[in-house]
């Protein structure tokens, strides 16, 4: 008899492990092998949202750039100010695609900056693969950053913008060491193994993302621990300007006071009364968003001044 229950409690033992291990899976896949939208859906999106303007009037580049492990990225510059020299790099977030920045692109048509709009890994019209969320993400933006140089001349003024997954992979780059003057960074997350620990302990679920973790690695070969914005800030020199809705709870505001906090360089948070996740461009509108970043601008050009003047011996008067 002792021996039957102890086999019946072998059993359930199995059984629940491997539920338990097939939950991680299931939830580890849905995280790196998101459901997306597509270029023609996020189109029809920004429209009827009213920030799609008039982004078909300009003049677009579309082109490939060759990214981390030989993953091919879809490209596209848009000349919105021609003749500039200054160039701004826009990175979309989880599940969005590049038309997903769009909406940006008449902030930095106001500040003078073309555009280059891209689809980050497995997303948009790339090629399948699994997302880091901005790991591998950011070592493509390095090489995208890289190309924009070589192919637009070492003389530009070239600058990053990213909302939330997009905003993370322009903070990670930094740890490479790029050379870009600014990167403004809307409702970025700080570290991706704390936003998942918050996410899952929201819906009574935390116990599960150690399986989570473990089967990603396992099957994708993604390991989640990696993705840490905030690690790629130490000794950063780049000035960022961060801007997060007060009402994001999805990736709470208090994110980018921990990026702030991080950072060595030049930094502003701009907390967005009321704005949800994503929500700042929309809650601010087109203009007011510009002010905020053209502000920024103009206080980094302040900055590099003094910087210039303690360089060169002079003595401010």
């Amino acid at each position: 008899m002792a021996h039957k229950v102890l086999k019946i409690a072998a059993g359930g033992a199995l059984l629940a492990n491997a539920a338990y291990t097939g939950i991680g899976a299931l939830l580890g896949h849905q995280i790196v092998k998101p459901k997306h939208l597509s270029l023609k859906e996020e189109k029809q999106w920004e429209i009827e949202h009213e920030t799609w303007d008039n982004y078909d009037n300009y003049t677009h580049v579309k082109y490939k750039v060759i990214g981390k492990k030989d993953y091919v990225l879809n490209c596209e510059y848009t000349e919105t100010n021609p003749g500039s020299k200054k160039i701004v790099i826009l990175s979309h977030g989880y599940t969005s695609n590049r038309y997903g920045a769009v909406k940006y692109v008449g902030v930095f048509r106001r500040l003078g900056y073309n555009c280059i709009i891209y689809d980050c890994r497995g997303h948009g019209s790339n090629q399948p693969a699994a997302t880091t969320i901005g790991n591998l993400e950011s070592q493509d933006l390095n090489e995208l950053i890289k190309d924009t140089y070589t192919r637009f001349g070492e003389d530009i003024e070239l600058g990053l913008h990213g909302e939330s997954m997009g905003a993370a992979t322009s903070i990670s780059v930094l740890r490479y060491h790029p050379k870009v003057r600014f990167v403004v960074a809307d409702c970025p997350f700080a570290s991706l193994p704390e936003l998942l620990k918050y996410l899952y302990d929201k819906k009574h679920i935390g116990f599960l993302l150690d399986p989570v973790r473990k089967m990603t690695k396992k099957f994708y070969h993604v390991n989640l621990k990696k993705t840490c914005p905030r690690a790629a800030l130490a000794g950063n020199k780049v000035p960022v300007c961060l801007i997060h809705g007060t009402a994001d709870t999805y990736i709470p505001p208090q994110n980018s006071d921990q990026l702030a906090e991080a950072t060595s360089g030049y930094k502003e948070v701009h907390k967005i009364e009321g704005a949800r996740h994503a929500e700042s461009r929309f809650v601010l509108g087109e203009e007011k968003y510009a002010q905020i970043v053209g502000e920024f601008l103009k206080h980094v050009e302040e900055q590099e001044a003094l910087a210039n003047q303690g360089n060169s011996g002079v003595t401010p008067v």
